[in-house]
């Protein structure tokens, strides 16, 4: 069967499930995802514009420490305090959208890469009249005209717009998302998400500030869905705004399927995002060789049998140097495992029966030839 690649999550992150809208049974238990102590870890990335070249200056931030990407993009930041399953970092440069990441993070060096989006104008409405703006691929937002400054008070003149659509079949739409596919439902829970697309709106004035849909206003917002997904998309599907201050997902109201778009309507502009929600479980990887010594670097995926659109393949990321990975997964489905090492080679497959577990460890084991 065709894989659909909806979204991959890398570099151990937190959570990425690909489920149906429909609640499951396991939804109905106590079972509970949770982020757990805290703990200290080490992070180390790479910063690249959406053509992939590094880029300099931009200032991480991570749990109140704070580093400089160098002349290639790089950064290093050690002894954050950070969750055990969960932490954030952001990514800010003048010029772009603020970018950042949330992984599962584990012993040694967290890797991980963010692709910044460019801060381009697409257009430019007036206040105190309907506007539409539109994308190449049928992204829409209609505003009111209704439009204040941050500090609340109403704004007249010309309004800049900054707009972004995120495809899930983009190949780089991980390192483009903010944070990771995980959520705080309307009750307070946790909950992983499968994304139908996001969108990242930023408005300027004339004299460059910052403004917001006035209070009380709403602007409806459109995306298309994307053809391998149009089977599986329900009806309505519940709307996600992002907190760029916990690194979380907030539901907030929902859009409704109009044809081959959905559609729903924002009370303020930052990421908004259609997803349905599904019950998240941990898996650690373990890699060793055949001599114990652990292996750094070995990709892992996962595929999700026979899921909404058929088989997913879902990347959990890479080991760290002391060969382990955390990440989340499909609570009670069948997976199936596959590791690769650093040149790409197939080096495990193995099928994994549906758990209802909390957490579960998959063991690797390779020739000592494929030691990096």
């Amino acid at each position: 069967m065709k894989l659909n690649k909806l979204l991959v999550l890398g570099v151990a992150v937190l959570a990425l499930v690909f489920t149906n809208c429909s609640k499951s049974e396991d939804a109905t238990d106590n079972y509970s995802f949770n982020f757990g102590n805290a703990t200290t870890g080490s992070f180390a990335g790479k910063i690249v514009d959406s053509n992939n070249n590094p880029v300099s200056g931009v200032e991480i931030a991570m749990s109140g420490l704070t580093t400089t990407t160098d002349s290639n993009g790089n950064f290093l930041l050690n002894n954050v305090t950070v969750k055990e399953r969960f932490a954030y970092m952001t990514a800010t440069k003048s010029g772009f959208v603020r970018g950042s990441r949330a992984v599962m993070p584990h012993d040694g060096i967290n890797n991980v890469t963010i692709m910044l989006l460019p801060m381009n104008v697409i257009a430019t409405v007036a206040t105190g009249q309907t506007s539409t703006v539109t994308l190449p691929n049928t992204t829409k937002i209609i505003f009111d005209g209704a439009f204040v400054t941050e500090n609340g008070t109403y704004y007249s003149g010309n309004v800049k717009v900054v707009l972004n659509h995120l495809d899930p079949r983009d190949p780089f739409v991980f390192d483009k998302m903010p944070g990771t596919l995980v959520g705080t439902r309307t009750d307070g829970s946790l909950s992983g998400m499968e994304t139908y697309g996001m969108i990242n709106v930023e408005l300027i004035g004339d004299n460059n500030e910052k403004l917001e849909l006035a209070s009380g206003h709403t602007a409806s917002v459109s995306m298309p869905i994307a053809s391998n997904q149009l089977d599986s998309a329900t009806e309505t599907i519940p709307l996600w705004s992002f907190n760029e201050t916990n690194g979380l997902w907030q539901e907030e109201g929902f859009s409704r399927k109009i044809g081959s778009k959905y559609v729903g309507n924002v009370s303020h502009f930052c990421w908004w995002n259609n997803d349905c929600s599904y019950v998240v479980a941990t898996l650690k990887v373990i890699v060793t060789n055949s001599d114990g010594t652990p292996v750094n670097g070995v990709k892992v995926t996962i595929t999700r049998q026979g899921g909404s659109t058929g088989d997913v393949l879902i990347n959990l990321g890479t080991t760290g140097a002391n060969g382990t990975l955390s990440a989340g997964v499909p609570r009670n489905e069948v997976l199936t495992f596959k590791a690769y090492s650093a040149d790409g080679t197939l080096i495990s497959t193995q099928l994994l029966p549906a758990s209802s577990l909390m957490s579960r460890t998959v063991y690797v084991v390779i020739p000592v030839a494929n030691k990096n």
